[in-house]
């Protein structure tokens, strides 16, 4: 078993997580907590286990304590990683979702924390997994098996690096959970939205992406879109930064009284040959 300092090593974790995890190891008995730490690793099991673990460690300041139960619950998903034959650089990949949500809380908030503990049991339960850019996660409703796509934030969305990735995910998903090679892939996001040919470039590689896809439907019941470009919540649309050209463009299209779709499309593969 790997400590949870060997952990954050490999994830590359932030100094400042470090310090406050490895005194959260510290104070705690992990071994308390070992038959809920297994359970977040298996997506019938997790998503109530992260539910009792929050519970029991009540008044986390900043969600330390369950993030450290986390990350060594990733002792127990390498071995499943391991069974399967799935590359370590795969595993490193996917769980430097670790890292990155860390930061994305701390570049919004100044404060270094945890937020996504209600996300990130995908990950642990070996459902999700990052190949090259983008992420895949194998859902099943009602036996009706798909692969839904997710965009990290730190995502290069150059064509040849997303087809590249999506050439990827197709051969893993037929070398490791055949049951998942002829299903269809979909996305649910902002990235989408019909609403960024107004903000953007032609040539965007944000728009290239979107044209990967058959466009099924639209809504506008989230602003989510706006914490994923501007780092944070913003009650004021004048208090919107304008760091970059997206930044700048899509406040000024908000201020002009519009707003941004979440579309749903499902990926056409003839387009990323």
């Amino acid at each position: 078993m790997k400590t949870i300092t060997d952990i954050m090593i490999k994830l590359d974790m932030q100094a400042e997580i470090k310090k406050k995890v490895i005194e959260v190891a510290q104070t705690i008995d992990l071994d308390l907590y070992k038959d809920d730490i297994i359970a977040l690793t298996d997506i019938k099991t997790a998503n109530e286990a992260k539910d009792r673990l929050k519970e029991k460690l009540a008044q986390d300041n900043g969600n330390i304590k369950i993030l450290t139960c986390m990350l060594y619950a990733l002792n127990y998903t390498y071995v499943g990683y391991k069974d399967k034959g799935i590359s370590k650089t795969i595993f490193i990949d996917t769980m430097k979702a670790f890292r990155r949500f860390v930061q994305e809380h701390y570049n919004g908030n100044q404060k270094w924390a945890f937020d996504r503990d209600w996300w990130i049991y995908r990950q642990l339960a070996m459902t999700i997994f990052r190949i090259g850019e983008l992420e895949y996660e194998m859902k099943n409703v009602d036996g009706n098996k798909y692969i839904s796509m997710h965009i990290p934030s730190d995502a290069n969305l150059k064509p040849d690096k997303v087809k590249q990735s999506l050439n990827e995910a197709l051969d893993f998903f037929r070398k490791y959970y055949l049951e998942y090679s002829e299903v269809k892939y979909v996305c649910s996001s902002w990235l989408l939205s019909s609403d960024l040919v107004n903000v953007l470039d032609e040539e965007s590689n944000i728009l290239k992406f979107r044209e990967l896809f058959d466009i099924l439907r639209e809504n506008y019941n989230s602003s989510g879109f706006i914490k994923w470009i501007y780092k944070t919540e913003y009650s004021d649309l004048n208090d919107l930064p304008e760091d970059t050209s997206l930044q700048r463009n899509l406040k000024q299209y908000l201020l002009a009284g519009n707003s941004v779709s979440v579309a749903y499309g499902e990926l056409d593969f003839e387009r990323i040959k």
